[in-house]
């Protein structure tokens, strides 16, 4: 048996379809009687039952260079051996978590006459978060709360003045490095300190260094301010009627949360009651 070894940028979309490869070598002119197809991380190994011919070799080049990469018809594509999956990104880098699934309650007590509650959670290792249920009883109806993912996370600065107003911002080339489309911006507040929340980002023009605001900015700020950003999971979630609220049960990946980034849960209580609040999660670690 003989082994032809291929890297993943081989190919010309980054993606292999064992099933449509192994069709493609099988009914071209090389000779040879093929074994097998593994692929493992960022490596594709060809196996042949013997060794290629010079002229099989580069028939095999020719059809790794041609490769689309998409599934058969029909045909399941199993990229990694994992049962629970996360973002194709992450499968197709090998930057996966373990696969292990943990289930566990996040608890907040809301005291007597607070009106907000602000609670963090981190992990110590990456996890996938897959999803999360939240009973509602009836001293909860009429409350909200948003989740954020990385809040003032420090990522850049201004690269010209922001006025009131505007609906376009300008940064520093390490800002579009970590912002996506639908992240929030905002000015950074330091350690300790939650800063300024600007308003989300809706488009991007790299080439300007702009990102388009959602809302126009109701603050100013100076070029070389640091700006931070965040991710909103849940951006508002208002409780409106006692019952059982599942979040994310029907999304086939997880949601990324690298280690120690905290998930803070904004809770507004709306009326003076003490209260003790559950959320369910499950992840992947």
């Amino acid at each position: 048996m003989t082994t032809y070894d291929y890297n993943l940028s081989d190919f010309p979309n980054n993606i292999v379809s064992v099933d449509r490869l192994t069709r493609e070598i099988q009914q071209s002119t090389i000779v040879t009687s093929l074994d097998h197809i593994n692929v493992n991380d960022s490596l594709v190994s060809i196996l042949f039952k013997a060794d290629l011919s010079a002229g099989d070799q580069t028939v095999l080049d020719g059809i790794v260079a041609a490769h689309s990469g998409l599934p058969l018809p029909g045909a399941v594509q199993i990229v990694k051996s994992e049962v629970l999956t996360e973002h194709l990104k992450f499968v197709e880098t090998g930057d996966t978590t373990q696969g292990m699934y943990a289930a566990q309650s996040i608890i907040i007590d809301v005291s007597a006459g607070e009106p907000e509650k602000i609670v963090d959670f981190t992990w110590p290792f990456d996890i996938a978060l897959m999803s999360g249920t939240l009973g509602v009883s009836e001293d909860m109806v009429g409350d909200d709360f948003m989740v954020d993912v990385g809040p003032n996370t420090l990522v850049g600065a201004l690269i010209a003045p922001l006025n009131v107003g505007d609906t376009s911002i300008y940064v520093s080339p390490t800002v579009l490095q970590n912002i996506k489309k639908g992240f929030y911006i905002g000015l950074y507040g330091g350690p300790g300190n939650d800063g300024v929340e600007i308003s989300q980002v809706i488009d991007r023009d790299d080439a300007n260094y702009a990102l388009t605001l959602r809302y126009p900015a109701d603050v100013s700020a100076n070029a070389g301010s640091y700006v931070a950003m965040c991710a909103k999971i849940i951006p508002n979630l208002y409780l409106h009627s006692i019952d059982k609220i599942e979040i994310g049960k029907q999304i086939p990946t997880g949601q990324r949360i690298p280690k120690n980034v905290p998930v803070r849960v904004h809770y507004h209580s709306n009326n003076e009651l003490a209260k003790k609040i559950s959320f369910f999660v499950e992840y992947l670690y």
